[in-house]
């Protein structure tokens, strides 16, 4: 079991389990607090194979190298982050998906996620995933006939893949909540019980960086969420809370999040464009102080270039 020396306390994690222990009633001085954030994502590739209407992931072909993701992971480790969520694109097109996750479960003590459209999740590459991943997330927003209209390849595909698992890792759920999908949440319950998933990731669709729900979408969904809390184990983002009052584990307590695109740039979330080249540091600690650090981008990153242009012997023109 691993342990994060963090703000609210003293944090355990286990990552076979997926079991999540926090001691809050341990103060820990900020001087001795873990510099890693808790959870980072990184998107492996852009790449993917659908074109979802809602999807916000840049369409490009940049990609990272197994060497490198490895290289970070073994820092954050260091540096007291608790797990690692591979995503995109579709992961599951990253040729050294499978090398990755078995060096780093090899090498460091991180969970690993994968969230996945699941339609390339088959039992050749599952062989090679099997006893090296946390859990597995599968992104599912709707019942059919409407899913096929989002995703353009039928829903049985992705069940059939999820299926062949036969519960030797944990399923979990992530769903795009917009306009389409709002009234449907009701028919997909009985697919995300069906496949036994052990929590439900509610994604309030954001577009140009804004919700698209409106007030009233919210306020459905808010009593939605609070009709069903007792029957399901429903998960929402940080941000999504302040539109909600629907019941969430640590409701009060902003995860410690980070994520790093598919181009090689630490950021604060997937949304954002902007952050720090990880390939102009020299090491993941330095980009992370840089990165909290940073309140307006525009001056921030005018800042650090002028920064790395010295450091480097570089001049800007």
């Amino acid at each position: 079991m691993k342990v994060r020396k963090e703000r609210r306390g003293l944090h355990f994690y286990d990552r076979i389990t997926g079991l999540h222990i926090l001691a809050d009633e341990v103060r820990i001085p900020p001087e001795n607090r873990d510099e890693g954030p808790e959870i980072i994502s990184i998107a492996v590739t852009n790449v993917c194979d659908l074109s979802c209407a809602f999807c916000y992931a840049p369409k490009s072909r940049h990609m990272l190298s197994v060497p490198e993701i490895v290289q970070w992971c073994r820092e954050l480790d260091q540096l007291g982050t608790l797990e690692v969520a591979f995503g995109g694109g579709e992961p599951t097109l990253f040729p050294g998906l499978a090398e990755a996750c078995q060096t780093i479960w090899t090498n460091t003590r991180l969970g690993i996620s994968i969230t996945t459209h699941g339609h390339h999740l088959n039992e050749q590459l599952w062989e090679k995933l099997k006893g090296f991943i946390s859990i597995v997330r599968v992104s599912i927003d709707a019942p059919e006939p409407l899913y096929s209209s989002i995703r353009g390849l039928p829903l049985a595909r992705a069940i059939k893949n999820i299926r062949q698992m036969d519960g030797q890792v944990p399923i979990g759920i992530n769903t795009v909540v917009n306009t389409q999908t709002l009234g449907r949440l009701d028919e997909l319950t009985a697919v995300v019980r069906d496949l036994g998933a052990i929590d439900w990731l509610l994604l309030p669709e954001i577009k140009n960086g804004k919700f698209t729900l409106s007030d009233s979408e919210w306020h459905r969904l808010d009593n939605w969420i609070i009709s069903r809390s007792n029957d399901l184990n429903l998960r929402t983002t940080t941000n999504a809370k302040a539109h909600l009052t629907g019941p969430f584990l640590l409701d009060d307590e902003p995860e410690e999040y980070a994520h790093i695109s598919a181009n090689g740039y630490l950021r604060r979330s997937s949304y954002e464009s902007t952050g720090i080249s990880l390939r102009d540091r020299s090491s993941m600690l330095i980009a992370l102080q840089e990165l909290k650090m940073c309140r307006n981008w525009p001056q921030c990153v005018k800042g650090l270039a002028e920064r790395h242009w010295r450091r480097t012997g570089l001049h800007s023109r």
